[in-house]
């Protein structure tokens, strides 16, 4: 038995023999997260989860008021994602570089090249789904339970500012349904894909 691999959470732990002791490296997709060594595979593996849980435990006490992570984990995220459409890279560029980083689901579609901005929503929320996956964001649900998974991305830019003590769910069951509504990326998102080059 030489090498081995074992999931851990959103990780995937690799060990095997180094040198005369045990290593063991953790990956998000092809990101190297953490490494750790020890004379014995099971302590090799413990010492790397141990970092892992470390980086997790950093993680959450930089979470925003909403849950959103900070950029790095943003950009560890979009790397873990792997390869994106056309268009979901053609909106996230959009959404980047529009002013105040804030678009409409139509201009998202036009820029996307999709039929109409219902299209472009359904295309951004599952994007934000598959973003939500990697950072461990809980998005708010609508009133049918359904959940808005743009909110990974982006969020209502009314919420802080002209309704301070609104959550994030009633300011957009307010505003979502308007295909003119403006959603704003969040900061995070802004920096991690400036620091990917978009």
């Amino acid at each position: 038995m030489t090498f081995a691999t074992e999931k851990y959470g959103r990780y995937d732990i690799k060990s095997g023999p180094l040198k005369g002791a045990w290593a063991a490296n953790a990956f998000r997709g092809k990101t190297l997260a953490a490494q750790g060594s020890g004379s014995s595979r099971d302590e090799a593996v413990t010492n790397v989860k141990t970092r892992l849980d470390g980086l997790d435990a950093v993680e959450l006490s930089e979470r925003d008021q909403d849950g959103a992570p900070s950029a790095k984990v943003y950009e560890e995220a979009f790397l873990a994602i792997g390869e994106l459409n056309d268009g979901y890279r053609a909106m996230l560029a959009a959404h980047l570089h529009a002013p105040d980083h804030l678009i409409s689901a139509t201009k998202l579609a036009e820029a996307a090249g999709y039929a109409n901005w219902s299209a472009a929503n359904l295309h951004y929320g599952l994007l934000g789904a598959k973003v939500a996956e990697e950072i461990g964001f809980a998005p708010p649900s609508r009133s049918d339970g359904s959940k808005i998974w743009t909110c990974a991305i982006a969020r209502d830019p009314n919420l802080d500012l002209e309704f301070p003590d609104t959550s994030m769910l009633e300011a957009l069951e307010r505003n979502i349904g308007n295909q003119h509504f403006e959603w704003q990326m969040r900061p995070q998102v802004v920096a991690a894909l400036r620091a990917l080059g978009y």
